[in-house]
């Protein structure tokens, strides 16, 4: 997933890129403006801090993701284990201790 947010920061590199005008050959005068300049500015601001925001988010849930995870299979392998210290009457889940009597 960050790989193609990184590809849409290329794409938006390219089209900016194309539409930057070189100079007049004969006086040296930029006919690039400065609202054209606020626009691709901003354009590439927008672009790099959402794919920003979007790879803290992805880090966050998968972080949480991997911890869930490994904190499920640790409860998991603590039910299924033989060792039945986690339950109040010694048996099963269901059992209500008489069986034992």
């Amino acid at each position: 997933m960050a790989g193609v947010i990184g590809i849409y920061g290329l794409i938006i590199a390219v089209i900016l890129g194309g539409n930057i005008p070189s100079p007049t050959v004969g006086t040296g005068e930029n006919i690039y403006s400065i609202y054209t300049g606020m626009a691709h500015l901003c354009a590439g601001l927008c672009c790099g801090l959402s794919g920003l925001a979007a790879g803290g988010c992805i880090g966050i849930i998968g972080d949480y993701g991997v911890r869930s995870v490994g904190y499920r299979s640790s409860n998991i392998s603590v039910i299924f284990s033989n060792d039945k210290s986690g339950f109040e009457d010694g048996g099963e889940e269901g059992s209500s201790g008489d069986e034992n009597k």
